[in-house]
């Protein structure tokens, strides 16, 4: 389907042919290689964007990954009718499941703990839903979360770019080892020279894939907005913007803010949240919200000997000192996140699935 056409648009035309029987997966192509083009025709249901001038092995490989998707949503749809066929005849039908919450952890500036929050939110998670949850670093360049959880980096995004497209849910679980805390980490490159190599079409592929098998899916990110780090902030259904009580930390997070404004994320999607909030720096809390236009959802304390042993340890702090401060600050954020004090495992929830999306290499 090519996007500009007379009469109706294509991306028009792919919501009337996804949405009505007999239901077709669309391929969309079109000489403009625009990020709004992208999000409407994701938007729309299709499941490739080709940007043109493109190969015929391009259109090839894009047919065969978009077929392949369908037989794999096919299988799910008769498998879930077997089941249904199998339990009794008066039970009630479940609801379908919905695609796993990302939750993404921005800081503008390095040093601010970052990643320390990314790790001790995926802890928190699994202890409080029970779901199952994922940490991808996409810290592409200089990643700590493998360092501060004593993974093997044997295993890590690379793999995933090296074998991509022909990656899926049991492949890339094959390279995430599971982290003190419970949860499963997707490690960055192994040398920072690497990073180039993981596009936003990798990460696009990667989150699409980990939200159908997972509850939620944590997402540390590079303090640089480049294109991986755009298209997680793009998927994410919260943002945690960390910042402390520095004006370098200020000044980043509020050209952020400025960022995720121009791409039209919603304010409710974004968390503000002040570490070290007990430094006395000249700084003021009241300060940080009204240069920010936003305010502080929670405050965490300093606690410099917790953090110590959590990365000597290399645990969560909130696994080794659950009823620190801190800690329970950290299940007050999570806790605006996602609902606690419950299961939250897949077959609970309930809402529309989103369709898996590509686009090719170079486009």
């Amino acid at each position: 389907m090519d996007v500009n056409m007379p009469g109706r648009d294509g991306i028009r035309a792919t919501e009337i042919l996804v949405d009505e029987p007999p239901h077709a997966a669309v391929v969309l192509m079109s000489v403009q290689e625009d990020r709004e083009y992208l999000r409407r025709g994701m938007e729309a249901g299709a499941r490739e964007f080709l940007v043109k001038p493109f190969s015929g092995d391009e259109l090839v490989a894009a047919l065969r990954r978009v077929h392949q998707l369908e037989i794999i949503k096919r299988q799910q749809a008769l498998g879930a009718a077997e089941d249904g066929r199998d339990g009794e005849s008066d039970a009630e039908e479940p609801p379908e499941k919905r695609p796993g919450v990302i939750t993404l952890v921005f800081s503008g500036k390095g040093g601010v703990g970052k990643s320390m929050l990314a790790i001790n939110v995926a802890a928190t998670l699994v202890k409080e839903t029970q779901g199952r949850v994922a940490l991808v670093d996409f810290d592409l360049q200089f990643g700590d979360v493998g360092v501060l959880l004593g993974l093997d980096s044997g295993r890590n995004i690379f793999q995933v770019v090296e074998a991509y497209p022909n990656v899926d849910q049991d492949f890339i679980e094959s390279l995430m080892p599971e982290a003190p805390g419970g949860f499963r980490v997707l490690l960055g490159p192994p040398s920072p020279e690497y990073a180039d190599l993981v596009t936003a079409e990798h990460a696009r592929a990667i989150l699409g894939i980990l939200q159908e098998g997972f509850d939620h899916v944590v997402v540390d990110t590079s303090s640089h907005l480049g294109e991986v780090t755009l298209e997680a902030i793009e998927r994410a259904d919260h943002i945690v913007v960390l910042v402390d009580l520095s004006l370098p930390a200020v000044k980043e997070a509020k050209l952020a803010l400025r960022v995720f404004q121009r791409l039209n994320i919603p304010p409710t999607r974004i968390k503000l949240v002040l570490n070290r909030s007990e430094t006395n720096s000249g700084i003021t809390v009241h300060q940080v919200e009204a240069s920010l236009e936003t305010k502080i959802l929670v405050r965490l304390p300093s606690d410099g000997k917790l953090m110590l042993k959590s990365v000597q340890r290399a645990e969560p702090f909130t696994k080794l000192f659950p009823e620190a401060d801190i800690s329970q600050k950290i299940r007050e954020l999570v806790g605006s996140l996602v609902p606690l004090g419950g299961s939250e495992g897949r077959s609970a929830r309930s809402g529309k699935r989103l369709a898996f999306w590509t686009k090719t290499p170079g486009g």
